[in-house]
């Protein structure tokens, strides 16, 4: 997967908004520390992959666009992708060095 850009921004959001998710993001970002214990990353990372699984559909050939202009493949691959596959690069996706592009893409 390559790196997220910024023109990346505007077509993940375009996801979010259709998938219904972009205030839970917001609420999912905001600082919760002072309220409970920090989650460890791969928590974090699980939560988000589960949360875009719930709601995908809603927005699936969008994210499977999306998800193919990372993966330099058509979104007709991704959609063939085994099941394992796609949630790996879900996990990917939303591993911890990605979570400043999200918390920019949901602001």
């Amino acid at each position: 997967m390559r790196k997220l850009l910024a023109k990346d921004i505007g077509p993940f959001t375009k996801v979010l908004v259709k998938m219904e998710l972009k205030e839970s993001l917001k609420e999912f970002f905001r600082d919760k520390t002072k309220d409970k214990k920090a989650k460890e990353p791969g928590e974090v990372a699980t939560d988000l992959v589960w949360l875009i699984l719930e709601n995908y559909p809603k927005a699936e050939n969008d994210f499977f666009a999306f998800l193919a202009g990372l993966e330099g493949k058509t979104a007709e691959e991704i959609a063939e992708l085994p099941a394992a596959d796609f949630i790996n690069l879900m996990t990917e996706l939303f591993s911890g060095e990605n979570f400043p592009f999200f918390k920019s893409a949901v602001q």
